[in-house]
C-alpha cells in the first residue's frame, strides 16, 4: 500500500492563503466597527453645564482609541465643559471636567479689522494688541491673550454705530485686567485664529 505524502510546499502555501483570508477579514471587520457615541447638537463653551438638549447619541465609525470620547452608556448631564467642543463633534473626555476647572471671564472686544471668515463660535483665537504710538501710528503688536474662545459676535446697539467689530470672548481670569487695559488705552486689538471646531 502506498503512503500519500503531502508536500511541504503545498501545506506552506495553503497556510499563506488562509492567513490571507483572515487579514482581509480583520482588516474589514476593523474599518466597519462603529461605536455609539454622545455628540454635540450646538458648540458648547468652557463653562456650560451639559443638558439633554445639548447633546445627541450617535452611532459613529470611528478608528483609534474609541475611549477617547464620552460613551452613550455614560450620563452627560451635569457634565462641564472645559474647552469648546463644535456642533456635531463627538465629545472628548479632555473637553469635559468640574466647575473648579473653568476660570475664565467673558471680555468685548472692538475690532479694526474684519474677522478672518474661519472665526465662528467656539473658535480659539490670539488675541494681538498694539499700542498708540507717534503721529496717529500704532508700536509693534503682541500677543494680549494666547488660546481665547470666541462666544459670538455683539450687535452695537449704541446710538451712534461705528464700524467696529465687536466680538464677546472668553479669557483666563487672570487676563482680564491686561485686556481692560490695552482696551482703555485705545490699543489697536486684533484676533487670529489658531483652531476653529471639527467634525468628526
Amino acid at each position: 500500500m502506498r503512503r500519500a505524502w503531502l508536500d511541504p510546499r503545498l501545506a506552506i502555501g495553503a497556510l499563506l492563503v488562509v492567513a490571507s483570508i483572515v487579514g482581509v477579514w480583520l482588516v474589514v471587520q476593523s474599518t466597519t466597527r462603529s461605536t455609539t457615541v454622545w455628540v454635540a447638537s450646538e458648540t458648547l463653551l468652557p463653562g456650560d453645564v451639559i443638558d439633554a438638549d445639548d447633546v445627541v447619541a450617535t452611532e459613529l465609525r470611528m478608528e483609534g482609541a474609541t475611549d477617547a470620547y464620552l460613551s452613550a452608556a455614560a450620563t452627560p448631564e451635569g457634565l462641564v465643559v472645559v474647552s469648546p467642543v463644535g456642533a456635531g463633534e463627538a465629545l472628548p473626555l479632555t473637553a469635559l471636567g468640574d466647575a473648579d476647572a473653568v476660570d475664565l471671564a467673558t471680555v468685548v472686544l472692538a475690532l479694526d479689522d474684519p474677522l478672518a471668515s474661519t472665526v465662528e463660535e467656539g473658535s480659539v483665537v490670539d488675541v494681538w494688541a498694539a499700542p498708540p504710538g507717534e503721529q496717529g501710528a500704532f508700536e509693534a503688536a503682541t500677543v494680549l491673550v494666547g488660546d481665547a474662545v470666541v462666544v459670538g459676535l455683539v450687535a452695537d446697539e449704541g446710538i451712534i454705530a461705528d464700524d467696529a467689530v465687536r466680538l464677546e470672548v472668553l479669557v483666563p481670569r487672570e487676563d482680564v485686567a491686561g485686556v481692560l487695559d490695552a482696551v482703555a488705552n485705545a490699543h489697536a486689538i486684533h484676533v487670529v485664529p489658531v483652531a476653529t471646531p471639527v467634525s468628526p
